[in-house]
């Protein structure tokens, strides 16, 4: 059979402009209102404006950016609508992550689930970014045992409202240190091979973490 299409680049710059620009949010790099203009974004970045402007779709698509009200994007600023909204679909689907992750065990994994939790139980008082990577390490590892692309990438579309609020400290310390245990106990669910305990705790922990920020959102500032 002829080859029909042309091989693929191994560089492709709009799934790299794309991820530069996500993790520039996440990480706080980009304020919450910052003005997102493609033009001087593509000038920074040495590309073209358009992987730019497809970037910046999937952000808005993401929740990550908005409208800023005169045809251009702004980085979305935190929303008591937005958490709510984002919450209850991230403990539906944490949830379902540890469920399948307790059924679908592998060795390797759940090791490597282990040596994350002990890095965010020897972080958890020390440095709030090292926490940040180990979190998100964990139930990405969590999400990777379930075997189900679908729910991997669900998650991931998820990955701003799970990282975004330690980065710009929302979340607040003494919530960071409780989550620990949170996250121990799911691991232990999860290695007893137990889906239903494992899915109820996942669940409850995404409730605490959704219940603290809400109360910080809607009466406390982010000190």
């Amino acid at each position: 059979m002829d080859n029909i299409l042309e091989p693929v680049s191994v560089t492709n710059i709009g799934e790299e402009v794309y991820r530069r620009l996500k993790h520039a949010v996440i990480d706080g790099d980009l304020a919450p209102g910052s003005r997102l203009v493609e033009s001087t974004l593509a000038q920074q970045m040495g590309v073209s404006r358009t992987p730019v402007r497809d970037a910046l779709r999937q952000l808005l698509n993401e929740g990550l950016a908005a409208p800023d009200g005169s045809r251009g994007l702004i980085v979305a600023r935190l929303s008591v609508e937005n958490v709510q909204h984002a919450y209850v679909l991230r403990e539906t689907l944490e949830g379902l992550a540890a469920r399948l992750a307790s059924s679908h065990q592998r060795p390797d994994l759940l090791r490597e689930l282990a040596e994350t939790l002990r890095t965010m139980e020897h972080q958890s008082m020390v440095d709030v970014q090292a926490f940040d990577r180990a979190h998100s390490q964990f139930h990405d590892t969590i999400a990777a045992m379930t075997e189900n692309p679908y729910l991997i990438q669900a998650l991931k579309a998820l990955e701003g409202f799970r990282t975004r609020m330690v980065s710009l400290d929302w979340i607040a310390k003494k919530r960071v240190q409780a989550s620990v245990p949170e996250h121990r106990r799911i691991f232990e669910a999860i290695e007893m091979r137990d889906p239903d305990l494992a899915e109820e705790r996942a669940r409850a922990h995404v409730r605490s973490t959704r219940d603290g920020l809400l109360k910080r959102l809607m009466g406390q500032s982010p000190s």
